[in-house]
């Protein structure tokens, strides 16, 4: 993975957080200080110091400027890729470069309700490694989508069962939690940098026998990346024959993730 060009180490003085909530960014110049304010006004109700990881997938707008503005290196920390590699990588590089014992990825425009953040915390807490919200459980409340983001959810759904061998993974849920360690070992191993590395985490932590836990999510906006699977799907049709070649993973890296499978 190329190092992102970062905003500066956080401030020393500053305390070590237990969550890290990482953003992914791309041509959000115009609406993330909107998300950035939600969060701040949000996170202070957790019961757990807390920071904010913004990573630019090399924009190419003013969103790497916007960032910057937005970071204070305590609170908030902005990353910047050298140049735009997916959604991906991105979160990778944000959970890598994050401090807490809890990390949660979401998307920059908070399509679900900021409250399952406190529920993933509690989750991790108590034990669970991975935490995934699933907008298929009951207690879930999901607005109709467009068509396109439907006919997206059929392919990658019946692709995950295959690949799997399960189908009661929402993999493509837009917010996900992770403890620290766990982190820390799992996301330098992605080698998909698209639209379904998703997909490649859960397949990681399915082959390591590695519980997953899931949260019921409530939508309260668009639940529309910025992924546009018409105008990529030439590249997410690779990433997909990509998985599937690589679906027997090596010894060492089912080894280094199997501790932290429960007994």
């Amino acid at each position: 993975m190329t190092e992102p060009d970062a905003q500066g180490p956080p401030d020393p003085a500053s305390p070590i957080p237990e969550l890290s909530v990482v953003v992914p960014c791309y041509r959000c110049a115009a609406t993330i200080g909107a998300s950035v304010g939600r969060m701040r006004a949000y996170l202070p109700t957790v019961s757990a110091e807390w920071e904010i990881v913004l990573v630019d997938d090399g924009s190419g707008d003013d969103t790497a400027d916007v960032l910057e503005t937005l970071a204070d290196g305590v609170r908030v920390r902005a990353l910047c890729l050298d140049r735009n590699r997916g959604k991906g990588a991105a979160v990778a590089a944000g959970m890598t470069s994050a401090r807490g014992s809890c990390r949660i990825f979401t998307d920059a425009d908070l399509p679900y309700r900021l409250e399952t953040i406190e529920r993933c915390v509690e989750r991790v807490r108590a034990g669970s490694p991975a935490v995934f919200g699933n907008r298929r459980l009951p207690g879930s409340d999901e607005r109709a989508q467009t068509l396109g983001r439907r006919a997206a959810s059929v392919f990658v759904r019946g692709f995950v069962g295959i690949l799997l061998g399960r189908h009661d993974v929402d993999t493509q849920c837009g917010l996900k939690a992770f403890s620290g360690p766990l982190a820390d070992v799992l996301f330098p191993m992605l080698r998909v940098d698209g639209f379904l590395f998703d997909v490649e985490l859960t397949l990681l932590l399915t082959r390591a026998g590695i519980a997953l836990d899931f949260l019921p999510v409530t939508l309260v906006g668009s639940d529309a990346s910025s992924v546009r699977l018409i105008g990529t799907g030439a590249r997410t049709l690779s990433e997909a024959w990509q998985l599937w070649r690589g679906r027997r993973r090596r010894a060492e890296e089912r080894q280094a993730l199997s501790r932290f499978a429960r007994a």
